[in-house]
């Protein structure tokens, strides 16, 4: 009986201090790295409003202006006949710079 009651004792201590090497283990360990991926530049010229209004600066009214915009005028070949667009300014355009391409 007192074997018994030995061998156990003995198993609760060596789990426990398995248990516990482990968790120094998991602290040693390296920290999460979250990977962000690059994200490819929208076409203005080709872009639909859902895609548009994914912009930063850019709500529905803007996107649907640009969309007359090209329509009505033909593509955008730069940032400055992008900014006749009405409501994109210098500021807005600055928001843009490397998520659009033309």
């Amino acid at each position: 009986m007192m074997q018994t009651i030995l061998l156990v004792v003995t198993l609760i201590i060596g789990l426990g201090i398995n248990a516990n090497v482990l968790a120094k283990e998991v602290k040693k360990s390296e920290p999460f790295v979250t990977v962000v991926q690059d994200v490819q530049a929208i076409d203005i010229n080709s872009a639909s409003l859902e895609q548009l209004v994914t912009l930063p600066g850019v709500g529905e009214k803007k996107a649907q202006a640009i969309i007359d915009y090209r329509q009505t005028h033909g593509r955008f070949d730069n940032m400055e006949s992008l900014q006749l667009v009405k409501g994109i300014g210098t500021h807005i355009a600055a928001k843009l710079e490397g998520k659009i391409r033309f």
